[in-house]
């Protein structure tokens, strides 16, 4: 039996400070090399199922998912880096690849019942 594809995204905004963090911390959303750790480290546990994309929202972009996702960010005071799978929002503010990985393995977990 496959598995369903699960979508990750990180959603972040290259040219603002974290509100949440007065110094330089948590990962660099925009840094290649630390995406392509990321990528790697999800590749090498989950296989071809998980898609993932990196979302920034400093970048101009007329992306009607991108404006709402600004408009969501301001709305509801959310901090950033955002973590959504399958499009649920579910973590807000700095978070590192551990917490990515649990998160989809929960709901890895959530999609098998």
């Amino acid at each position: 039996m496959v598995k369903p594809a699960i979508q990750v995204t990180v959603v972040y905004d290259s040219k603002s400070k974290s509100r949440g963090c007065d110094a330089d911390c948590g990962i660099d959303w925009s840094s290649t090399e630390a995406i392509s750790l990321i990528n790697q480290r999800i590749k090498e546990r989950f296989s071809d199922r998980i898609e993932s994309a990196y979302l920034d929202l400093s970048e101009p972009s007329s992306d009607r998912r991108i404006l709402e996702l600004k408009l969501t960010t301001s709305n509801e005071n959310l901090l950033l880096p955002l973590l959504v799978i399958n499009g649920q929002l579910r973590i807000s503010g700095q978070f590192d690849i551990h917490q990515l990985l649990d998160a989809v393995d929960a709901e890895i977990e959530i999609k098998q019942e």
